[in-house]
């Protein structure tokens, strides 16, 4: 999503497996929630465009009606969970990865299923979710499995650190919370750096570093009460790694908003060691504003009214 604009589409990601139809439930109900059309994706190999005979073409045969059954049976689990939502499919062709991304355009929202067990080779697994997050130009919503999409406890978590990364997940865990008349929690982890086990150096001020975390998550609440008014904005402050706060946060929130700063260039380095770890062990749907749709964001007037001022603290966030 272009976070100074309105959002256009959903987007789910299907695969054929029972994973990936939670991804499809929780994506037509934010549909609903925000009044937009769901447009559900399967992405086949290219080589199905290319010409081919004799025994290759039964299979390209085989591989395209297996996709259309994928598409199709998510089109009717859509339409069975979300009635008053339109709903529109295709077939996407490439690596599924960058397929689905290139689905998604910057005014998007897109949902995928952090694992499943498809029929077909195309899946939406682990290295392929975290792969369309680094390459997606709009927010991601990774549902894992196991995750029931029906379940509620009014909360939506963002993990903030003050950077640009968690400003823009600020501005989305703001809407969102908003859109579900739910209470905004603004996370906070923080810890002093270490070195061969030891704190250093020896004299750092716990109290002022605080302090100077505490005025960061306030300023992020007043950006997120003036993106939002009326909307209830909790702090919580943790002194810990940002991976167990925020996946603690998780066993009774709706959704986890997070910024990545990874922009490494390998499968498996896409994300921030944060997101990386939240990704794979939170107990709720995840929600990660990555590298693209951030940088499609950053001159927007949303950005100005939600970025934290002031200087780096002496402790630095690991989120």
């Amino acid at each position: 999503m272009g976070m100074g604009t309105a959002m256009e589409h959903v987007v789910v990601g299907a695969d054929g497996s029972a994973d990936s139809l939670r991804a499809v439930e929780w994506a037509v109900r934010e549909a609903g929630r925000r009044h937009l059309p769901l447009r559900v994706v399967h992405a086949v190999h290219e080589w199905l465009h290319s010409r081919s005979e004799g025994e290759i073409e039964d299979v390209r045969r085989w591989m395209w009606n297996n996709g259309r059954e994928v598409v199709d049976q998510a089109v009717a689990h859509a339409r069975e969970h979300g009635p008053a939502v339109r709903v529109e499919d295709a077939m996407a062709f490439g690596d599924p990865a960058r397929a689905l991304a290139e689905e998604a355009g910057h005014d998007d929202l897109l949902v995928v299923a952090s694992r499943g067990t498809g029929r077909i080779s195309s899946l939406l697994l682990g290295s392929v979710a975290l792969k369309v997050v680094s390459q997606s130009p709009c927010p991601v919503v990774v549902v894992r499995g196991g995750v029931a999409p029906e379940r509620e406890f009014k909360e939506v978590v963002a993990g903030v650190d003050g950077s640009p990364a968690s400003a823009g997940a600020l501005r989305f865990a703001a809407e969102e919370a908003a859109l579900r008349g739910a209470r905004l929690r603004l996370l906070l982890a923080w810890s002093l750096p270490v070195a061969e086990g030891a704190l250093v150096p020896p004299f750092f001020d716990l109290a002022e570093i605080e302090g100077t975390w505490e005025r960061t998550l306030d300023e992020a609440a007043r950006s997120a009460e003036e993106l939002h008014p009326g909307l209830e904005v909790v702090g919580e402050l943790v002194m810990g790694h940002p991976v167990q706060a925020l996946i603690d946060a998780s066993e009774a929130a709706d959704l986890v908003v997070m910024g990545s700063h990874g922009r490494g260039a390998l499968a498996g380095l896409f994300l921030g060691s944060v997101s990386h770890g939240v990704l794979h062990h939170a107990a709720c749907p995840v929600a990660v504003i990555g590298p693209r749709a951030l940088d499609a964001s950053a001159e927007t007037p949303a950005d100005a009214l939600a970025r934290t001022p002031g200087d780096a603290p002496a402790g630095e966030p690991q989120a």
